[in-house]
């Protein structure tokens, strides 16, 4: 059940010593990670790069034709699984990760509950496995992971399948342990060359669009709003490539003006709440930089005593029910001098007309479908704070020999 990264390490190196608790790192490993290190090898990345441009601004702009691919060669997949749904009469859907895989599983459970009229909850899969929850029968457990290999989402699909539910996968990795293990696998393979998961992350939310789209319509729920959205979903893959062609500059731009602040605040509501979690996520990952995320209440009742000039106030603004809520949110930063950043639409006149920097994202956009746009920019920006601030964005750190050792103190060779 290992992944095929770790299959060929262990084989380059038959009769050295066991990786153990105790020590999770020995020489032969060592050796193999001061070459290339980890978040390398869990790509299958032979050659590292040392300077600007890495390997993550490849994949990066790589996402707008990956989008059009999952678009096109997944559609009849997807809607073939909600179709199953359907005539299964599932009824909830627990959705289980970690890491980004978690925040998309939040996403979805949005997604299920608001396009398709059905019960969601989103569960990290270590949690999953230790406080089991009644679930009604024809319930659903949907699986996400970039490798396949996580061990403590494989433990929960395991766990699912000891209590008869149907499990469903979302992968990024053929021939997986999780394709193994789960009913039924959708993969799609991006090749992503770095560490932190950025184009699988983007894909697999499409999957979850298409899939929470083909369901409300089945289900014949607001058919009009759905239909709008299902062409917007059709438009994203364009909306992608012109931004990255309008706003990477200015995203390069804005981490100049902001790599010596020591933490950033991200704040989005409704589906957008996921863009602050995974644009929290992303930038810590690529540059070091503390980043918290919050929902727009949330920041009004606990971020308050963190605002000054280095911490900066970042929201995502589309218009929706959430966007005069956001209006505060800048006011409020703005007053503790904090400086702030709006991810906005590209007509928009209001919050783009107060915060101190701003990326732009093409209209129309429903808000709702604002998330994987969202997440790009965020993307973007964490790439270039770690350009400026000395850091291999590929990497998770990994490159250095006592985060390496920590990341295998918590996965184990072949757990992630």
């Amino acid at each position: 059940m290992l992944p095929r990264w770790a299959q060929r390490l262990l084989e380059r190196h038959p009769g050295e010593p066991l990786l153990t608790p105790d020590n999770p790192l020995p020489p032969w490993l060592e050796a193999e990670l001061r070459d290339v290190p980890l978040a390398y090898q869990l790509r299958g990345t032979s050659v590292p790069r040392h300077e600007h441009p890495y390997h993550l601004i490849d994949d990066i702009r790589r996402q707008p034709l990956l989008w059009q691919q999952v678009l096109r060669e997944l559609k009849e997949e997807l809607e073939g699984c909600a179709d199953r749904l359907v005539h299964r009469r599932v009824r909830s859907i627990v959705l289980v990760g970690s890491g980004s895989a978690l925040f998309g599983s939040i996403l979805g459970a949005f997604l299920f509950e608001q396009l398709a009229g059905m019960r969601a909850r989103a569960v990290e899969s270590l949690e999953f496995v230790n406080y089991p929850a009644p679930w009604p029968r024809n319930s659903l457990l949907l699986a996400q992971s970039a490798t396949g290999a996580s061990a403590e989402t494989l433990e929960a699909v395991r766990s699912a399948r000891s209590r008869g539910m149907e499990t469903l996968a979302l992968v990024n990795t053929p021939s997986s342990p999780l394709e193994r293990l789960a009913d039924r696998t959708v993969t799609f393979p991006t090749d992503q060359q770095c560490g932190p998961d950025i184009s699988v992350v983007t894909t697999r939310l499409i999957m979850l669009y298409l899939l929470a789209l083909h369901l409300g319509l089945r289900r014949r729920r607001r058919q009009g709003w759905l239909r709008e959205l299902r062409g917007q979903l059709d438009t994203l893959p364009e909306k992608l490539e012109r931004f990255l062609e309008r706003e990477e500059h200015a995203a390069e731009a804005l981490a100049g003006r902001h790599a010596e602040h020591t933490a950033f605040l991200l704040v989005g509501g409704g589906a957008n709440y996921f863009s602050a979690l995974e644009g929290s996520l992303k930038i810590e990952e690529e540059s070091c930089v503390l980043c918290k995320a919050y929902s727009p209440a949330d920041y009004a009742h606990e971020a308050l005593p963190l605002l000054g000039a280095s911490t900066v106030t970042a929201v995502v603004a589309p218009p929706g029910r959430s966007y005069g809520r956001l209006r505060d949110v800048v006011r409020a930063a703005a007053a503790a001098r904090s400086p702030t950043v709006g991810v906005v639409l590209e007509d928009d006149r209001d919050i783009a007309a107060v915060v101190e920097d701003v990326l732009r994202i093409g209209s129309p956009l429903d808000e709702v479908m604002m998330p994987p746009l969202a997440t790009v920019a965020f993307q973007l920006l964490g790439y270039y704070l770690g350009v400026r601030r000395g850091v291999n964005p590929d990497t998770f750190s990994t490159d250095d020999m006592a985060h390496a050792r920590a990341w295998l103190t918590l996965f184990p060779l072949g757990s992630h």
